[in-house]
């Protein structure tokens, strides 16, 4: 498999995602080291690696492996393929983009892109039911209180 490009288009992905290459190493189950390869491009990813890859930065594997011309980095930097609840938010405020996440934030993100649909609908489902026990604890505290 080629590796042109691909390290260069890993670490502006990344960086853009606002990522860390451990954090990106944990996602993937691979040395820090080793993902540090892939950006300078010692060695390339496996086809598996790359499906991962392609789903945490949501891009096509064609365009890791440029065989697309870099749209999908140059919609990065392009308003017009900014999400219309995003456009008009700040971007520096707390709730408003990936880059002001916690590192652990940012790592949940990342797994939970690479995860299958499957497991994305559990971990969803658990956390709807987590909040539903908070908002019942919280309901039966303050009617106690009263």
């Amino acid at each position: 498999m080629s590796n042109s490009k691909i390290g260069k288009k890993l670490r502006i992905l990344r960086e853009k995602f606002g990522y860390t290459q451990q954090q990106m190493a944990n996602v993937l189950n691979v040395d820090r080291s080793t993902y540090s390869y892939y950006e300078t491009e010692k060695t390339s990813p496996d086809i598996a690696t790359l499906i991962t890859l392609s789903n945490v930065f949501h891009v096509g594997i064609e365009e890791l492996l440029g065989q697309d011309n870099g749209t999908a980095i140059h919609q990065l930097h392009d308003v017009k393929h900014i999400p219309a609840a995003l456009k008009n938010k700040d971007i520096t405020s707390n709730d408003s983009f990936i880059y002001n996440l916690s590192g652990d934030e940012k790592q949940f993100i990342a797994f939970y892109r690479a995860v299958s649909p499957t497991t994305k609908n559990i971990v969803l489902q658990l956390m709807k039911e987590d909040l539903e026990r908070q908002r019942f604890q919280f309901k039966s505290k303050k009617n106690g209180a009263s």
